[in-house]
């Protein structure tokens, strides 16, 4: 039997372009596909609502593997990855992630782009990716301000000042490695030629919209070459008349029980950081939070990393699209990363700072203001008020709970500084005190975005013109007032 160490599916390809016609589309999952060692079932690529996806070509079992890739193929990261000779190690050193991935996408782009040797499935595989990207990152301040959700654009500008200082150390290290090509050149190494923004931008938003995580275990290819090793000692020792023949054998056999052993048990239980991939063919199955038994694996003795679909969702007809669960995202994250928002999605929640939730309940279920005194005197303090507050379809997340506890019940009915339930009759107070909290966060929104397309109706705003952004931005900000109406409604309340 295989043993998978399951990935959880990070990131992947909702923000792509719509399919560009050409015939290497229908070869991507057939012939490319077979010569490349990967194994898939009847799959080809197909668009859906101008996003480009992956179909049925016949009816697929339900749960069924349909894609196993070699992980040679693949682009993959750990925390204790070697900085590769072509990239300032300064720079390998400081970066996170997504920013390895990106140098390593790049240096794949310019191999290919300067014609050098690329594995078939690797080449098919760049023709594919998106060109450009419409991420909230390169919308302009009226389509981000038009979400009325102050955290994603603070999320936004975060990243464009984050982006913006890898652009300047990547082009500016790789220019000095470029000054310095000529003992590399002689080795047969090319450093990496410096981007420009727009290029790390791109690779950068590839890595975000199509990358996966999982445990940094080891490779049986990594463990074959050091139980190789064991064995060439073995066999040293043998020929030297310091081992016994049998002694040498229990030895190189110790050796591999214990490298499969700390690659696929010991990674799982011991902390020992992810690894990140960007795996060909796996990249093009988009997200349904409903998959959520879907499975992105890494086969440790097929050294392969593989898609099986969610069991619970029944079979696949022909001509259905295949998709995968990104994992539990909001659609902050959805539409920050990947491009576009999902409607209905559970794990979708409401953020409000810590100083804006305080001031609804106050206005919409005062309390004694004495009370207040409790947030600094909990063990653990409650004061930054900058702190997010999450309210989400169940109701109120744990700190606008804690929260509406210190402020509205008795000293006797509270437990662990009101981190822990209270009794049934507390909670039940504490519950409407953040649901008439959320209707009037929600009243606010309403009012605001009403007052907003009044004024551009009667300026005859061309920004009023529909557009993609702008779309995006209505559709998400109607999203988050539905999971407002929900919270209320989960804490007995009704929006009005």
């Amino acid at each position: 039997r295989y043993y998978m160490l399951a990935f959880s599916s990070l990131i992947a390809s909702r923000a792509v372009a719509p399919a560009r016609a050409n015939g290497g589309d229908a070869l991507f999952f057939g012939e490319r596909a077979a010569r490349a060692g990967v194994s898939a079932l009847p799959v080809r690529i197909a668009t859906f609502d101008g996003i480009r996806g992956v179909e049925a070509a016949e009816a697929l079992d339900a749960g069924a593997r349909v894609l196993a890739v070699p992980a040679a193929n693949a682009l993959q990261v750990t925390p204790d990855s070697p900085c590769p000779r072509w990239v300032d190690p300064k720079v390998w050193r400081s970066a996170a992630w997504d920013l390895r991935l990106a140098l390593l996408l790049l240096r794949v782009k310019q191999q290919a782009e300067r014609g050098e040797g690329l594995n078939e499935a690797r080449a098919a595989w760049l023709d594919l990716l998106p060109r450009s990207f419409d991420t909230p990152l390169y919308w302009s301040d009226a389509d981000l301000e038009a979400t009325g959700y102050p955290p994603l654009i603070e999320a936004v500008a975060k990243q464009r000042a984050l982006w913006s200082k890898h652009r300047a150390e990547v082009a500016a290290s790789a220019r000095a490695m470029g000054e310095q090509a000529s003992g590399e050149a002689e080795a047969g190494v090319q450093p990496l030629c410096a981007p420009s923004g727009e290029e790390l931008d791109w690779a950068l938003s590839c890595v975000r919209s199509r990358a996966f995580s999982g445990p940094a275990s080891g490779t049986l290819k990594a463990a074959a070459a050091q139980l190789g090793f064991a064995g060439l000692l073995g066999l040293v020792s043998v020929v030297g008349g310091f081992l016994a023949p049998q002694q040498a054998v229990d030895g190189v056999s110790v050796v591999g029980v214990s490298l499969v052993f700390s690659d696929v048990v010991a990674s799982r239980l011991l902390a020992r950081g992810k690894r990140h991939v960007l795996c060909p063919y796996l990249d093009m199955l988009n997200h349904a939070s409903s998959r959520s038994g879907s499975r992105l694996e890494y086969d440790y003795f097929g050294d392969a990393f593989g898609a099986s679909l969610d069991p619970a969702a029944g079979p696949v007809p022909p001509g259905a699209e295949l998709l995968i669960s990104y994992g539990d995202r909001s659609n902050d994250q959805l539409l920050q990363y990947y491009g576009f928002v999902e409607a209905g999605n559970p794990h979708d929640s409401f953020l409000v700072d810590q100083q804006s939730f305080l001031l609804a309940l106050g206005e919409a279920d005062p309390y004694p203001k004495e009370r207040l005194r409790r947030l600094s005197q909990a063990r653990v303090p409650l004061t930054d008020n900058t702190a997010a507050v999450s309210l989400t379809a169940e109701g109120g997340g744990p700190r606008a709970m804690q929260l509406a506890r210190l402020l509205f019940l008795a000293e006797a009915d509270l437990a662990d500084d009101g981190a822990s339930p209270s009794s049934p009759a507390g909670e039940e107070r504490a519950r409407r005190a953040v649901g008439a909290a959320a209707a009037l966060v929600w009243k606010q929104r309403r009012d605001s975005r009403l007052e907003a397309a009044g004024a551009g109706f009667a300026k005859g705003s061309p920004t009023d013109a529909p557009s993609r952004h702008r779309g995006l931005a209505r559709a998400f900000a109607a999203e988050k007032e539905r999971v407002l109406e929900r919270c209320v409604a989960a804490c007995g309340g009704r929006c009005e």
